[in-house]
């Protein structure tokens, strides 16, 4: 048999049970909560880097292309004509195109295409020009070298 006395003491014990509980999700909240800022600490972390990583490398390729363009500018030219050209071929004409321009486009294609040929054969004649520089020096440095060897 159960007395009011009893009935208390276990209301007392379900009561500091309860608080434990609550106590113990408290402090898994709290883990989960200071895991979930590391998580995100460490992944914005690693997205700055990466972010200065890709900035780095494209000024880099940026600076390459710039030297690029200036130590060959005839070749940049070419290059962006010929862009230029693929682009304007790929791209549909339009009908306004055609009402608008007519036989001025043609014209304007047929010189444009002139122009492209023009400059491709001009840096063929440059690079053949460059090419045959380039294998003249090489024969006197190697007639050079070749006679600085005998002298000895």
């Amino acid at each position: 048999m159960s007395t009011s006395s009893d009935t208390a003491g276990t209301a007392t014990t379900t009561n500091r049970g309860a608080e434990g509980a609550g106590e113990t999700g408290n402090g898994r909240l709290s883990a989960v909560s200071t895991k979930a800022a590391d998580a995100y600490q460490a992944a914005r972390d690693r997205t700055s880097a990466a972010y200065a990583a890709a900035r780095e490398r494209a000024g880099d390729v940026s600076q390459r292309a710039a030297e690029s363009i200036d130590s060959a500018p005839l070749v940049a030219v070419v290059g962006g004509l010929a862009l230029g050209a693929i682009a304007g071929a790929l791209l549909p004409r339009t009908s306004r195109e055609e009402q608008l321009l007519g036989t001025a486009g043609r014209r304007l294609t047929d010189s444009a295409r002139d122009a492209v040929r023009a400059a491709r054969d001009a840096s063929r004649e440059q690079l053949d020009g460059f090419t045959d520089r380039a294998m003249g020096a090489l024969k006197s440095s190697a007639g050079a070298a070749a006679d600085s060897v005998r002298k000895r």
